[in-house]
Order: C-alpha cells, then structure tokens, then sequence
C-alpha cells in the first residue's frame, strides 16, 4: 500500500546546497507521491522537471533575507505593503492548487520547512499539518513581528513538530507544540567516508600547497572572517581552502584575505567528498550568536565521516555530543595553536568516521518519518 502524498514546502531550492531538505525529502518519497516546493531564487538553476512520482514546484517569494542588500531593502519594503503580500500569496495559492490538481494529490501530508509559505495550509483543510524547525527563522529577518505570528499559528495547529537542536526545541514548547521530537542532523555517509575509493582532487585544490584546513558551506553573516584571516597570518605554511556561496555584502572583506586563503564560491554536493579529501583538516570558524547558538551543523559530520579532525568555535551546545572528535577554540590564538595540534598529530580517521557513523541520514531521521507515516 502506497504512502501518503506529501508536500515539502522547502526553505531553500533542491539545486542550492544540498541540505537537510534534500536528504528528507529523499527518505520521504520512497513509496509515495512527494511535491517540493520551492522559492524562486534570481541566482542558479530552477527546479529539475517531475520525475516519476516526485515533482518539484517554484513559487514566488518576497525574498526578505535576499543575499543582495537592494534586492533585501526592496523585498522588505513589498512586504510592509499588504495588497501586495496578498497578491503574492493569492499567487502562490493558485500555482500550488493548479499543480496539485494536475498531480491528484487530494488530501496529502503538507511539511513545512519554514512558515513563510504556512498560509497555504489553508488549502487542504484536511490535511496533516508537521513542521521541521531546522533553524531560528525569526534571525533572518531584520523586521520578524509578521514572521513571529506565522510560526506561532503554525506551531499552535500543527500534528507534529520537530526541531533539529536543543535551544529550537526550547523555541517550540515555548509556544505550545503539541506533539515534538528533535531529531537533528546527519549525513551520507558512505558518500563522505569514502567507501566508493578516493574521489580525484577537485579543480584548484592542487594549486594550494599541502597542508590544507578547508572549510564547505555558505560564507555569510554567522562566518567569522576576521578569525580565519587572523588564524591564516599565524599559520602561513598551511592552506585554507573556502568552498561556498559568499553573500555578496562580504565580496569586499574576501579582498583582504591573506594569499593563503582562496575562496573557491560554490561547488556541487557531489564535488565535496573530493574537497575534503584533499585537506587534512577542517574548519568551522562560525561567531557565537543567537542564531548559531540553535545550530546542529550538518557540515561537522561531513568533516568527521571523511575522517578529519575539526576544529571549530565554541558556537552551538550540540558541539558538546562530539566533543571527542572537535578542538574548540574561541580566540585566533587558541584556533591556531589547535589547528597546528591537529595538522601535527591527527586523531586516527578511523575513530573520526565512527563519532558520524551514528548519524547517518536514514538512522537520525527514521523518527520524523514513521511518525509522519502514522498521521
């Protein structure tokens, strides 16, 4: 007997960085019919086209956290408009009803992955309604009143509720879930532990010399490039490779990097394995801020399953479940001082990649899904 349909409405496009929505939609569509709905976004590709019982939908968003400061300024300003917040959405509603009824998904499991598309729960009165709390929303967005009443109308009717770290959990019985789990992140790990062989060395990497700390994921706001610079300057002998989008406000900061930090901007998922496998370290040099403070980061088990040691800032309580397999430091000194411990005298791999062995994608989230398969 087949699942039933579902609706993912995805905080992030399936072709962006390949997150926690991708890998749940993946568990999510064996045996049934799965809708991904997207925002559109003005950079990168679209959504791929419908295969077999999984289809994707783009639909058009005032971009409030747009990475473009004008773009940002305007998509705040569309939003203090009510007539057009509500043409928008009365768009999203049409774009969504008319890709449903192609698809005869009647009544089916709608998931959020953030509240900004939560009034279109409105269209399937019948309908089970679960929400994923995977980051604090209300950090994004300079002005959050409208944004606060959204997830607290969707966390107050939500079936089921999930939240990826302890302080987003507190955020949750804070306003009232009836029924929630926290279950956090992963990571594939066959994929980053090698078991298919040593992927080639990616395009640039052989152009930094050995020794390597990389870092993968996006640069923006919660990334502390002052740190990095400053770890960079006192270890000029290693290189620090920086895979990732880079929000375009920080363009300017990215010219004062030391010759030994490369920014290489965005690569695809399945290029990272190979990145990580030609460091000998990795890094996650984030600030310590409300918003990392909510963060389980799915990068820290990408490091551990290709085997590498990690080093990070003391920015989130969840680093504590690895703590055996991560070096904190909060100063640029003490960063150095345990990244050069690590580069000399590495933890074996081999126990790196059994801290990850545990998080794989399909163990972490085998909770969310049979819970939703019960609704």
């Amino acid at each position: 007997m087949a699942a039933r349909d579902l609706v993912y409405f995805s905080p992030i496009p399936w072709r962006g960085l390949h997150q926690r929505p991708q890998h749940c939609a993946d568990l999510l569509a064996a045996g049934r019919r799965l809708l991904f709905v997207e925002p559109v976004t003005l950079h990168g590709e679209g959504p791929p086209a419908r295969d077999g019982d999984r289809d994707w939908l783009a639909l058009p968003v005032l971009p409030v956290n747009a990475r473009q400061r004008v773009l940002r300024g305007l998509a705040l300003a569309g939003d203090a408009v009510a007539p057009l917040r509500r043409a928008v959405e009365a768009r999203q509603a049409r774009l969504l009803a008319r890709r449903c009824e192609r698809l005869g998904l009647r009544d089916p499991v709608l998931l959020f992955g953030h509240p900004e598309l939560a009034h279109l729960r409105r269209l399937f009165p019948d309908s089970p309604v679960v929400y994923d709390h995977m980051d604090d929303v209300l950090r994004f967005v300079p002005r959050p009143g409208r944004m606060r009443r959204a997830l607290a109308a969707l966390v107050g009717e939500a079936d089921l509720v999930n939240a990826t770290s302890r302080r987003l959990a507190e955020q949750m019985e804070a306003l009232g879930a009836r029924r929630l789990l926290r279950q956090g992140n992963g990571v594939e790990w066959e994929r980053f532990a090698g078991a298919g062989g040593p992927p080639p060395p990616p395009p640039g990497l052989a152009d930094m010399p050995a020794p390597r700390a990389v870092y993968t994921g996006s640069v923006a706001e919660w990334f502390d490039l002052d740190l990095l610079f400053e770890v960079a300057r006192r270890l000029p002998d290693v290189s620090f490779p920086v895979v990732g989008p880079l929000r375009p406000a920080l363009l300017g900061r990215v010219q004062e990097a030391p010759a030994n930090v490369r920014f290489f901007g965005q690569r695809p998922y399945a290029q990272v394995p190979a990145w990580l496998a030609g460091a000998r370290a990795a890094l996650i040099p984030f600030a310590r801020n409300e918003l990392t403070e909510a963060v389980d980061p799915v990068k820290l088990y990408e490091y551990l399953a290709a085997g590498l040691p990690v080093v990070a800032t003391p920015f989130s309580p969840e680093l504590a479940d690895l703590a055996g397999g991560v070096r904190l430091a909060a100063t640029a000194d003490e960063f150095a001082d345990a990244l050069r411990g690590v580069l000399d005298a590495p933890p074996p791999p081999e126990r790196q990649r059994e801290l990850a062995a545990p998080r794989r994608w399909e163990r972490v989230l085998a909770p969310l899904v049979e819970a939703i398969e019960a609704l």
